[in-house]
């Protein structure tokens, strides 16, 4: 068997640039949440990354 078989592969969250909405945050699951005005403004100054937003905006699964 292969390594890649063995290792279940995670997605990590992405900060995209839509045609629309403008810069959005891409979660693993597929939701979308665009970005507020300040938070583009410190994305752009590397101060905010992609995995400090998921923090900010993960929602756990209902039960």
């Amino acid at each position: 068997m292969t390594d890649a078989s063995q290792n279940p592969i995670y997605q990590e969250s992405r900060i995209d640039d839509e045609p629309i909405l403008g810069s959005v945050l891409t979660m693993p699951d597929g939701r979308i949440q665009p970005l507020t005005f300040w938070e583009k403004v410190l994305v752009n100054l590397r101060l905010l990354n992609a995995k400090t937003l998921e923090a900010r905006y993960f929602k756990p699964l209902a039960s």
